[in-house]
């Protein structure tokens, strides 16, 4: 759900107070006594854009200088609600009456107009279209659920989920969020702020065409002192922050790497002759040095010896120095007089070792396996790990708790990013959409990189620490009309070895789940204020948060549509639950319009396929929490449906999640019958109820989501006429392995069919590989289950197979194949129904063995079952107990066992 932040202005006036009792109030405020964002703009550098660099504007309208020295700016995309580290800029200065300060932010590759500014920030990317700008009295990260925290100021625009009341118009590559030149607040983003032509002023009037004039000097003031000589060594110091910040010096070294174009603005200096690893009470004998762009070394000084002059400084945990360079003859040093070699160990994963080794040339051996490649979309950039596995979601392993966060504090030492040696923004700067990406393609053939590919390095590569991650650059900048003879890694993809299809389940009939991404007919250019997502040409794809979340226009649902009927087809189950279909009824439809739709264009494409009809009387309340559904459809030559569909309605489920729907199968040539049961429970990526995470590894909602397993398997063990026939709980369960919303299904008596036959992963999220999609057995449905795989399609993939993603890049990824259909790989479970009962079950009566626990009715034994519902009746609360009960009377077994 959507979060604006309307601050009010009485808090926030007695926060400023308290932090900054004695002086001005430090809360801007329609009074106008404090420092306000009088304009921002993000399209700086973009295509179409005249100035060169993004800026955001704070304007003093007191009668009165105010100082903001440890004051920030911190931005958010328009979806996040709290700042992230690597978007926080610290603020020094004091803003002179009726005066501006200007912040210079990121840099594009266009643009014509440069600009004086008071600060530069280059790593302060504004949004060009929607994001939020917070003015804060502290490096405190602003979250919103907190009410502004420290925050003095807020612009909110193109619809941030964070603003002062309502969010200002979106902008472009052309427009800047202006406030008036009084610099009115009235607490209301919409009403103080409108899109004008960015025109920015700094301390010294306007920025266009003006100079920062040198102060002038105190004469009291002793003239500086010249460079101190020091080597690189001395520079890094032992530890993580140079004993040398904001001194100036000067170095010698040889460049090892340099990145004259993509952003990155400089080069990596190294001793002479360090190729070993050492210990942590040694310093690195590497720096990066910043030039600033287009102040780079050519990439044929790689190799020279030169003499550096600037100052030290640390930039978000990276030692560097800011300076200039000067090429010299190697004989006059000692830093230069062997050539450098690169380490050719495995990098440490000690955090002390790597900062250690910071700035120096590496040259891993053996296998590295892909973790990570969402960011190669964007940024360029994908996380290994060293070994032949890749990383996994703590939860997915092990129990919640300390266990997980023990588990990920290991992951989070093992990951490095692979990056392409430029600071590219491949989805938000128009020209970085024109270089083809790197990483998924080599001299401009396809060649997709995905997790668990393993990895060797084929050249050498700079370690460095960016944005909270150590990182390994490419001595030059890489792209994907790179040859792949000049990559720094080499590696096999994996995609080829999934082409036909999942493994042989066996048996003789096949069951499986598929989320199909938000697959509507109804499209966004129907929606009215429904705003587009478009590729690089101008032309809408998707609905940019809009209430119809999947196509924008019918050539968008087109593709999509083409991905998904190959990935269904080929995937060739008999019966198939689905997650993330349109409920057309929420758009004036029949319910069904949008699954029988898809039904069609299985078909034409030379499937057998049949919809699952939706009950003839829908329960009151069914899809009130979202325009989403779960279905089934199936192959009518090979299966039949048995009696209507069923919907579970639940206090669980109603306006928070999808409700579970069930039907009974049966072989059309005889056989046993199963219940299968689709699922897509509530998320973890925002807050219902106030179930917030609670660090335990389980990420938001998980006590909703026990609450839904719980219904889930009541509502099952009271449906009478399905007591005795194999159950298969499928779907989304938006949980991981270990999870209690998965655990609770399996103390119920249900397995967990993808793990007990070890069928793979089915979602990445934060360079972790977990299962949120399962299918799970009642101890009957294991009797007949004959095996299970995971078909690695989707998440493995990179978004930049998306439909979605179609023309976004100067290359165009798209095909009508099954590869990134969805976000979510579908997992196919086989069993045989064709004569005999299951293990369990006396053949000559059907009824089960006395001596052996039936998973559908049994009582729950688990002690962390019951420690699980005292958690879920406490956030229910007394009346949704009650009304729990009265609906679920299996329920009092359940909590007596």
């Amino acid at each position: 759900m959507t979060r604006r932040l309307s601050l009010p202005t009485t808090a926030l006036i007695t926060v400023g107070v308290s932090l900054l009792a004695g002086v001005l109030p430090s809360t801007a405020t329609p009074a106008g006594d404090n420092i306000v964002i009088s304009q921002v703009y993000g399209g700086g550098g973009n295509k179409d854009a005249a100035l060169t660099s993004d800026f955001i504007e704070l304007y003093n309208p007191t009668s009165s200088p105010i100082s903001v020295d440890g004051w920030t700016l911190q931005y958010l995309s328009a979806k996040n609600t709290t700042a992230k580290p690597g978007q926080i800029s610290e603020l020094t200065g004091t803003i002179a009456p009726h005066s501006h300060l200007l912040i210079r932010g990121a840099r594009g590759s266009g643009g014509t107009v440069d600009f004086a500014a008071d600060i530069d920030a280059p790593q302060l990317a504004v949004g060009s279209r929607a994001g939020a700008v917070v003015l804060a009295t502290d490096a405190t990260p602003f979250n919103a659920d907190t009410a502004g925290g420290s925050a003095i100021d807020i612009l909110g625009y193109g619809g941030a989920a964070v603003s002062e009341g309502t969010p200002a118009q979106s902008l472009d590559n052309t427009l800047a969020a202006t406030r008036g030149d009084d610099g009115a607040d009235t607490d209301d983003n919409a009403t103080d702020f409108t899109a004008a032509v960015p025109s920015p002023r700094y301390s010294g009037g306007a920025a266009m065409g003006a100079t920062v004039p040198d102060p002038e000097p105190d004469p009291g003031t002793p003239a500086p002192a010249d460079p101190r000589e020091v080597t690189i060594a001395e520079i890094q110091g032992v530890g993580d922050v140079s004993p040398l910040v904001n001194e100036k010096v000067r170095t010698t070294g040889i460049i090892t790497a340099t990145w004259p174009d993509g952003g990155l603005g400089g080069f990596a200096l190294q001793t002479g002759g360090t190729g070993q690893l050492h210990g942590a009470n040694a310093a690195s004998t590497g720096v990066f040095i910043y030039t600033g762009r287009g102040s780079e070394p050519s990439t044929d000084l790689i190799g020279s010896c030169v003499s550096v002059t600037g100052t030290v400084s640390e930039f978000h945990g990276q030692t560097q120095v800011a300076g200039q360079f000067v090429p010299i003859d190697a004989a006059t040093t000692h830093d230069c007089a062997e050539p450098v070699t690169p380490v050719t160990d495995t990098i440490p994963e000690d955090p002390a070792l790597r900062e250690a080794h910071e700035g120096m040339l590496f040259q891993p051996t053996g296998v590295h396996t892909v973790t990570e490649n969402y960011n190669l979309n964007r940024y360029g950039s994908f996380g290994v790990v060293a070994g032949d596995t890749p990383l996994y979601q703590a939860t997915d392993v092990v129990q919640p708790g300390a266990a997980a966060i023990a588990y990920e504090r290991d992951n989070a030492r093992r990951l490095l990013t692979i990056d392409d040696g430029s600071s590219r923004d491949f989805l938000r700067n128009n020209e970085a959409r024109d270089v083809p990406l790197p990483y998924l393609s080599a001299g401009g053939e396809p060649r997709p990189l995905r997790t668990g590919d393993h990895v060797t390095f084929s050249r050498p590569m700079v370690l460095g620490y960016s944005f909270g991650s150590w990182t390994l650059q490419p001595t030059t900048p890489v792209d994907g009309s790179t040859p792949a003879d000049g990559l720094p890694v080499d590696w096999t993809s994996g995609r080829d070895a999934e082409r036909g299809g999942p493994d042989e389940v066996g048996g003789d009939t096949s069951l499986a789940s598929f989320n199909v991404l938000n697959f509507f007919t109804d499209l966004g250019r129907d929606e009215p204020g429904c705003a587009p997502v478009t590729d690089r040409a101008g032309i809408p794809v998707t609905g940019d948060r809009c209430t119809v979340r999947g196509a924008y226009t019918p050539e968008a649902l087109a593709d999509q549509r083409a991905k998904i009927v190959s990935a269904i087809n080929t995937l060739d189950a008999d019966i198939l639950g689905l997650e993330e279909i349109e409920d057309s009824s929420r758009f004036g439809h029949d319910r069904d319009a949008t699954l029988n739709h898809l039904v069609d264009a299985l078909n034409a494409a030379g499937g057998n396929w049949a919809a699952v009809p939706s009950p003839t009387t829908i329960p009151v309340g069914s899809g009130a929490g979202d325009v989403i559904r779960t279905a089934f459809i199936y192959d009518p030559a090979r299966v039949r449906p048995v009696g209507e569909s069923r919907i579970l309605m639940d206090e669980a489920f109603t306006g928070i999640a999808r409700e579970p729907l069930a039907q009974e199968f049966a072989p059309v040539d005889g056989g046993t019958h199963v219940v299968a049961v689709v699922n897509h429970f509530k998320s973890k990526g925002s807050v219902a109820r106030g179930d917030a995470d609670t660090g335990d590894g389980q990420g938001n909602n998980a006590r909703l989501r026990a609450a839904q397993s719980l219904a889930l398997v009541s509502w099952l063990a009271d449906q009478e006429d399905w007591g005795d026939l194999p159950q298969f709980i499928i779907g989304d369960l938006n949980s991981y392995s270990r999870e209690d919303a998965v655990r609770i299904i399996e103390d119920a008596g249900f397995t967990n069919v993808g793990r007990h036959f070890d069928a793979g992963t089915s979602y990445q999220y934060g360079g972790r590989l977990g299962s949120l999609d399962h299918v799970l057995a009642n101890r009957r449905g294991m009797a007949v289950t004959t095996g299970a795989d995971v078909w690695d399609i989707n998440s493995d993939e990179s978004t930049a197979f998306e439909y979605s993603r179609r023309n976004v890049n100067a290359v165009d990824y798209f095909a009508p194949d099954p590869f990134r259909a969805s976000d979510h790989d579908p997992i196919k479970v086989g069993f045989s129904l064709g004569g005999g009962a299951p293990d369990d079950v006396d053949p000559g009566t059907g009824v089960p063995d006395p001596g052996t626990p039936d998973g559908s009715t049994g009582a729950v034994q688990s002690s962390t079952f019951r420690a699980v519902i005292a958690g879920v009746l406490a956030l229910l609360g007394l009346g949704g107990l009650i009304a729990w009960i009265t609906g679920l009377p299996a329920l009092k077994g359940l909590l007596h066992p």
